[in-house]
């Protein structure tokens, strides 16, 4: 379902973008960092939405938190 969900195949009125943990090992380290190599931060989640939009993000805003 992930697979269909990030290829767009199931948008209707509402586009899914499912963002879950990897299925791998993440080494132990610090909140944020565990997060961002996750792909789960503040930054991967606006450029998630902006692409199943259809907007491309001209410039990445700063002082996104979880960074």
């Amino acid at each position: 379902m992930q697979h269909l969900a990030w290829r767009g195949l199931l948008d209707g009125g509402v586009k899914l973008r499912p963002m879950v943990l990897p299925d791998r090992f993440i080494d132990h380290d610090t909140q944020p960092k565990q997060i961002a190599e996750a792909g789960l931060s503040a930054r991967h989640i606006a450029a998630a939405a902006l692409d199943a939009l259809g907007i491309a993000a001209a410039k990445p805003p700063l002082g996104l938190v979880g960074d």
